[in-house]
Formats: C-alpha cells, sequence, structure tokens
C-alpha cells in the first residue's frame, strides 16, 4: 500500500470518532455490556479512542463538537472513577456486583444520543458533517 492510498487525517478522525460511538453502546448497556463483552473489553474499547494518555489527540478532533468532547470527558471521568474503584476485580460478576457499571450507563446513554444526535461520518472519504445516520 503506498503513500497515496493511506486515509486523511480527517478520514482517521472520521473512523475513530464512530470508533467512541460504538464504545458508548457497550457503555451505555451497563450490566449487559459487561456481560457480552467482559469487563477487560468493556473498558477497553472505550480507552481505545478516548484516552488523555493515548496516541489520540481526541478532545483536538474536527469530528468532535464541544458539547460532544464535554460528554466523552464526563464518561472518561466515569470510567476512571470506576478502575480506580474496583482495582481487584477479577471476574466480570464482581464488576457487576459493584454498581459501576450502572452508574456509567446514563452518562454514556447522554453522550450516546448527543452523538448519535449528528450521526455518523464516513468512513471511505472526508466529509464536513456526519452523513450516515447512528
Amino acid at each position: 500500500m503506498g503513500h497515496q492510498d493511506r486515509p486523511s487525517e480527517r478520514v482517521v478522525e472520521q473512523r475513530l470518532r464512530n470508533r467512541a460511538i460504538e464504545a458508548l453502546v457497550t457503555l451505555a448497556e451497563g450490566d449487559a455490556g459487561v456481560r457480552t463483552w467482559g469487563y477487560g473489553e468493556y473498558i477497553n474499547e472505550f480507552f481505545d479512542t478516548i484516552d488523555d494518555d493515548g496516541p489520540w489527540r481526541w478532545r483536538e478532533w474536527s469530528t468532535f463538537t464541544s458539547a460532544e468532547v464535554a460528554a466523552l470527558d464526563r464518561v472518561r471521568r466515569a470510567v476512571l472513577d470506576a478502575c480506580a474503584a474496583t482495582p481487584r476485580i477479577s471476574s466480570d460478576e464482581e464488576f457487576v456486583a459493584s454498581g459501576w457499571p450502572g452508574r456509567i450507563a446514563p452518562v454514556a446513554a447522554a453522550a450516546l444520543e448527543l452523538m448519535r444526535s449528528r450521526g455518523r461520518f464516513r468512513e471511505d472519504r472526508e466529509e464536513v458533517v456526519p452523513s450516515r445516520p447512528s
């Protein structure tokens, strides 16, 4: 694959915004999300995209509105709080019993609703605004 075949930075950000929406779906499912994906993936799917310690400067992406950044940061904080409060969790059921998925779910659902209201971007070409329903 040559250099000209690589997606633009904008298309990469569009794809990552769509991945953030998908991670919010899992978090918004609460206990069911943990049981479907396992607590490790339940948490890590979100941090694969939205992580201040990661390689992506997600707060600066033009694919997010300022309201979306604020909503995602509230979710990020809730997930970090859950991780700090449950450092010795060793099973999905222990994490569910901690109550954290139930506390994260409404925060994630609010962010998801906000992001879905704008929709999803195409992943094969640059767009100024999302063109796909979410």
